[in-house]
């Protein structure tokens, strides 16, 4: 949790920096939340071996980001509505959903129950 609310602080402050390429900024804070929110859903999954475990990560980030989204009455606004601002929301929500969705749990709320055996029948 703690991980994504630092995700999403870096991500919206980082947002509007980055290399000019050919005219076309590449956005630090959109690599952050592309890579660096699946970082971390990969890592809260290979330590806790759930699928709800990287979904902590969302805990974190949406309320920050969010709060960086919205206007204050001083005309300060962080995270702009724009093309940037839009893929940074949808690509870093989108990526620890992915990371919980694929892929086998080791242990607790998988969506397929584990096979049982029934040691009266026989061939089982």
């Amino acid at each position: 949790m703690v991980l994504g609310l630092g995700l999403g602080l870096y991500g919206v402050f980082l947002l509007p920096a980055g290399p000019d390429l050919g005219g076309t900024v590449i956005a630090v804070g959109l690599l952050l939340a592309l890579f660096g929110n699946a970082a971390a859903a990969l890592l809260v999954r290979w330590l806790t071996g759930t699928r709800l475990g990287p979904m902590t990560v969302l805990i974190g980030w949406v309320p920050i980001v969010l709060l960086f989204s919205a206007a204050r009455p001083e005309g300060d606004l962080l995270l702009r509505a724009n093309a940037a601002g839009y893929a940074f929301l949808l690509v870093g929500g989108l990526s620890p959903v992915v990371v919980t969705a694929v892929g086998r749990a080791r242990r607790g709320l998988t969506a397929l129950a584990p096979p049982r055996w029934d040691s009266s029948r026989p061939g089982h």
